[in-house]
């Protein structure tokens, strides 16, 4: 499906057409419509097959047509204090989201801050002060913030949980805990992953919801971000072989995974 077949607000089409963008990944296609309708979705896809764009580009949709009246696919009784909450694992993981959401805002502006620990509170603290529509956060700082009575969960219209799998082998499943029993029960809930345990879904049952469950498997879904290649090294040449390339293809970014 092509974007331009999803009936999307025109700013956020324009965004979308800037970044080049013209068709749905599969993990896209199949969020958008429950999403817009309002429904809790866990969507499992793989890495690199957009799963951050599968919920941020409806989530949008949905703030835009909140603006306008009587719009089937806007948030009901959307206030100017009311936000949606992204939960990420690790502070890298919310710029991400971040940077992802102000490149799907360029027409439009939603605003937005990302909050997590090993910085100042001042200035996290000073934009959400401002008004905001989206708060990306890692649990901790986000629970510190609360507590400050910072931000007020009771104006939570939608939770996100992204690499939701990730969060619970990090040690965070008490900060969910934590955080869902403060938000309203009316709200819309979503969880995005690349593997969907039991412990994942257990805690979306726990606080009422019961999920769309949406598998894109690595069977049917093609990653097309990403290539793989495999090199053959001998175990003290790996160091100097890993410079090489690295000095060769100069990437913006790297993961580096060792078990040295």
């Amino acid at each position: 499906m092509k974007f331009e077949e999803l009936n999307l607000n025109s700013d956020l089409k324009a965004s979308i057409q800037k970044l080049g963008f013209t068709d749905c990944t599969d993990i896209q296609e199949a969020a958008f419509d429950p999403i817009v309708s309002g429904k809790d979705v866990a969507g499992l896809s793989q890495t690199g097959s957009g799963k951050t764009a599968a919920f941020l580009i409806p989530l949008i949709e949905r703030i835009y047509r909140s603006r306008e009246e009587n719009s089937t696919r806007g948030f009901k009784d959307w206030k100017s204090n009311s936000f949606i909450l992204v939960l990420v694992p690790t502070r890298e993981l919310a710029e991400q989201v971040l940077k992802n959401l102000d490149h799907l805002t360029t027409d439009e502006k939603i605003r937005a801050v990302s909050v997590y620990g090993g910085v100042s509170y001042d200035k996290q603290k000073s934009l959400i002060a401002e008004g905001v529509e989206f708060v990306i956060a890692t649990p901790g700082r986000l629970i510190d913030l609360h507590k400050e009575h910072v931000i007020n969960l009771s104006n939570v219209k939608a939770i996100v949980f992204d690499e939701a799998d990730r969060m619970f082998d990090m040690g965070f499943k008490d900060d969910m805990r934590y955080i869902l029993q403060r938000i309203p029960l009316e709200r819309q809930y979503l969880v995005f992953s690349a593997t969907l345990n039991f412990d994942v879904l257990n805690v979306a049952y726990e606080f009422g919801s019961n999920p769309l469950e949406l598998n894109i498997s690595r069977e049917n879904t093609k990653a097309e971000q990403v290539n793989d290649h495999i090199l053959h090294v001998g175990q003290e040449d790996k160091p100097k072989f890993l410079l090489s390339i690295l000095k060769k293809t100069n990437p913006e970014q790297v993961i580096v995974f060792s078990n040295f």
